[in-house]
């Protein structure tokens, strides 16, 4: 036999050997996933997942919004000199996992105050339809 097969073997037997792992005042067995660990993120965090997409591609489309990142310097707002962009993380279902988010950017001024409300109530995700009349972009 090889060594590192005999070496595989040393560690195969250490981890049956190993004590089942549960939560404290719970009965959850850790699994040896991320998620069974229920670290929570940092609110200073700059980054959200998810695939890109545009406002223009969600317009009448409903969705649930798990939260934002503001200021967000783009091309965009450094020809126009305007202040920077919202990034808006949305997904499909209220249940969704994280791996299904999208993410869009957004200028608007009224979306952007709605976002500031709901952190402010501390009231995410929340449930909203994209809509827009010409190129001014709104939710309800």
């Amino acid at each position: 036999m090889s060594e590192v097969k005999k070496d595989l073997e040393v560690i195969n037997e250490d981890f049956k050997n190993e004590e089942t792992v549960t939560l404290p005042n719970t009965n959850e067995v850790d699994d040896g996933t991320l998620s069974f660990l229920k670290i929570p993120k940092k609110e200073d965090n700059r980054q959200l997942l998810g695939k890109e997409t545009t406002q223009s591609k969600l317009v009448n489309t409903t969705f649930w919004v798990f939260g934002f990142v503001d200021n967000i310097e783009t091309k965009f707002t450094k020809i126009k000199k305007t202040s920077g962009q919202m990034l808006i993380q949305i997904r499909p279902e209220k249940d969704s996992l994280e791996s299904e988010s999208q993410k869009f950017f957004t200028g608007s001024e009224f979306i952007k105050n709605i976002m500031y409300e709901i952190k402010k109530r501390n009231a995410f995700p929340r449930k909203m339809t994209l809509r827009s009349e010409g190129n001014k972009f709104y939710v309800e």
